[in-house]
């Protein structure tokens, strides 16, 4: 069944998936997008089957958005991949036609702006920050330590605000894979976490004594050792029960975002350790969207030597399949991804010094 629109060319609407098919006006590349899928490929978004079949994108318009943003797009451009997904494209000064490289400013720019939830260019970064950590000499576990505890507060509450954003726009997909990890139960978890140390710092103080009564200083207060739990769990205790009831990830984000700035009064708290509970979906996090884009812009294979690949499932689908099975497991995704580099023959360091010398060759 064809569809007019304004173009003159007859189009065609896809109707097995609910998507819309995009035609680049210049190269003629086409790609599908779902109905909770979005694109910044050519600066448009697209949601639920549009009914306009397909769509010719209007170069003019598209660069203009580009450029808006800060990006010069006359030199970058997508191609789709014979074993599925797309490479993004640049031509460089001589002329040629080469791959974006994960650190490419472009790139960054998009990833900086935190309004481009494009999963075929989301969160590319994270493999490098998970390679850094597993050059680390004493493992990934303390390279995310070595971050500091309020590193662990900071990124939970960037996470829940992005998060809260992909709901509000309809993203399940994307919404669906950070939350696999990063999710009520991590936040809880890190919030009954800091309210036992904090108790045990306050209480571990040294002892000062008011008309014979004893008492701490604690987070700028002077606190009788008989009121630490009134003055010091009990506020906090309030603040996650509101977090447990939130019912939306706005809801939790703000709450969790309360009891953060609640914390900051306590300077001692860069003393405290980080919860095992967040750590390990860290490694989870990071060990998907690292081995993900291995998968999509590094030709890697999906490791076979384990119960997640099946003869005719795509490797992302294996990931996927992996990614549920480990979604209170977090860590095991980090031995998952250390058998994929072994048997991608990929060397880590080389693939470093690739990236060092590609941004020093550009300036």
């Amino acid at each position: 069944m064809t569809k007019k629109t304004n173009n003159p060319v007859n189009v065609n609407r896809v109707n097995n998936n609910n998507e819309t098919k995009v035609v680049c006006p210049v190269c003629g590349t086409e790609f599908a997008i779902g109905e909770h899928e979005h694109s910044v490929r050519n600066g448009v978004a697209i949601g639920k089957d549009s009914g306009l079949g397909t769509v010719y994108l209007p170069v003019s318009k598209r660069g203009d958005q580009l450029r808006a943003a800060g990006i010069d797009p006359a030199k970058y451009f997508s191609i789709a991949l014979p074993t599925g997904g797309e490479q993004m494209m640049k031509i460089d000064d001589n002329g040629r036609a080469v791959p974006v490289g994960d650190d490419d400013p472009v790139l960054a720019a998009i990833v900086g702006s935190r309004t481009v939830p494009n999963r075929d260019l989301f969160r590319r970064w994270v493999m490098s920050q998970m390679f850094h950590a597993m050059q680390h000499r004493q493992g990934v576990t303390q390279w995310i330590r070595d971050h500091g505890y309020d590193y662990m507060w900071r990124s939970l509450v960037e996470e829940l605000r992005v998060q809260a954003k992909l709901y509000a726009r309809g993203d399940g997909e994307n919404y669906n894979d950070r939350n696999r990890w990063i999710n009520k139960t991590t936040v809880l978890a890190v919030a009954e976490n800091y309210i036992d140390q904090a108790q045990d710092d306050a209480r571990g103080r040294k002892e000062y004594h008011c008309k014979g009564v004893a008492y701490v200083k604690f987070a700028g207060q002077n606190i009788f050792k008989a009121d630490i739990y009134r003055k010091v769990a009990a506020p906090l205790y309030t603040l996650l029960s509101k977090m447990r009831s939130a019912s939306t990830p706005k809801a939790l984000y703000e709450t969790t975002q309360r009891f953060y700035k609640a914390t900051q009064s306590n300077a001692a708290r860069h003393r405290y350790t980080q919860c095992q509970v967040w750590v390990d979906a860290y490694k989870g996090v990071g060990a998907f969207y690292t081995m993900q884009n291995l998968l999509r812009f590094h030709d890697c294979a999906f490791p076979k030597d384990n119960e997640f690949w099946k003869r005719g499932r795509s490797a992302l689908a294996s990931l996927t399949a992996a990614a549920c099975r480990y979604s209170d497991e977090g860590w095991r995704m980090v031995g998952l991804l250390k058998q994929m580099i072994e048997e991608n023959g990929i060397d880590i360091a080389r693939k470093q010094a690739e990236w060092k010398r590609a941004k020093s060759a550009r300036g």
